[in-house]
Order: structure tokens, then C-alpha cells, then sequence
């Protein structure tokens, strides 16, 4: 090994380390994967679903007339929400993953549940562009806690004959809530 590559910070002794580990078949590794993994995928699916089908059918709904149910304002408005909608859901998670390491995965799980569930309650009950704004912003906190929960969950569930098969598989729980959203 060159000096060169000691110099980036590779280490010969892992990478041979790594070369050495045993991976399982795709079925193996399938079967070897447990219970928690497969409900974190359920989760992760459904909470893609919620989101997406709510971004979905946000500007239709901003864009409607009061009259018919919807908040009556513009696409520079809806245009609003979702850019801090994104955001805070963006930014959020480098805060909240330290919370994630401190506090439990499975707590801040349900935090996130829990906030998720008011921003979606406060769109339904505050029918105002107001309203609109403070549950995207809940929502988006929510989101914003529950990624780290969920993906530090998901290291502890697997080990390294499976992880690579499993984290595959857990992103295509999420490119298929996304779609069905």
C-alpha cells in the first residue's frame, strides 16, 4: 500500500478486515433479516405514503377557493410552505440525531409520531394559509426526528453479512411509499 493512500486516512488492516467478512446469499440474507427490520420498512413505507400524498395535494388544496373547501391562495404561497416545509425538514435532522444517540431510537420514534400527528392535525382543523404553515412546519419537525430513529434502529437490526442487502431493501420501502403517495 502507498503512502499516498495512508495519507487519506485507508487503512490496509481494514480493508483487508472487510475482504474477509462472509456475505450471505441474497435468500439467506433476506431470511436472516428480523422482525424489527421489517416493521421499520412498514413504518418508513407508510410514513413515504402520508407525506408525499399530502405534498401531492397541497397546491390544489392552497389553490382552491375558500368556498370550496380550499385555502384560497396562490402557488407564490403554497410555494411558501413547501420551500420551509423542506427546510426545516432538512436542516432539522443534524440537530435531532444527536437527540437520537442521547435519548433511544425507539423514544424518539414516538416523538416524531406524535409531532407528525399534530401537524397533520393542525392542516385539517386550522383550514388557513396559517394554519397550512404551522402543521408543515410541525409535520417537517416530525419528519425531522423520526429519520434518525428510524436509520439507527435499522444498524442495530442488522449486522455486516446482511447490512448491505438490508439497507437496500429498506430504500425501496421508501421509493415504494414515495410512489404509492
Amino acid at each position: 500500500m502507498s503512502d499516498t493512500s495512508k495519507d487519506q486516512g485507508q487503512n490496509h488492516d481494514d480493508v483487508g478486515a472487510l475482504a474477509d467478512v462472509e456475505q450471505y446469499t441474497m435468500w439467506k440474507g433476506i431470511k436472516s433479516l428480523g422482525y424489527v427490520f421489517w416493521i421499520l420498512g412498514g413504518m418508513e413505507m407508510v410514513e413515504r405514503l402520508a407525506f408525499y400524498g399530502v405534498k401531492a395535494v397541497a397546491p390544489d388544496y392552497a389553490d382552491d377557493p375558500v368556498s370550496a373547501g380550499g385555502l384560497g391562495v396562490g402557488a407564490a404561497a403554497i410555494g411558501n410552505v413547501m420551500f420551509v416545509w423542506a427546510l426545516v425538514q432538512s436542516i432539522v435532522p443534524a440537530l435531532t440525531g444527536g437527540l437520537s444517540d442521547r435519548y433511544g431510537y425507539k423514544e424518539t420514534i414516538f416523538a416524531s409520531t406524535i409531532t407528525k400527528i399534530a401537524g397533520y392535525l393542525t392542516m385539517a382543523f386550522f383550514p388557513t394559509y396559517a394554519g397550512f404553515m404551522a402543521g408543515a412546519i410541525i409535520l417537517a419537525t416530525g419528519t425531522a426526528i423520526f429519520k434518525p430513529g428510524i436509520q439507527g434502529t435499522l444498524v442495530l437490526a442488522t449486522n455486516r453479512k446482511n447490512s448491505s442487502l438490508a439497507w437496500g431493501i429498506f430504500y425501496q420501502t421508501v421509493n415504494i411509499g414515495g410512489w404509492m403517495g
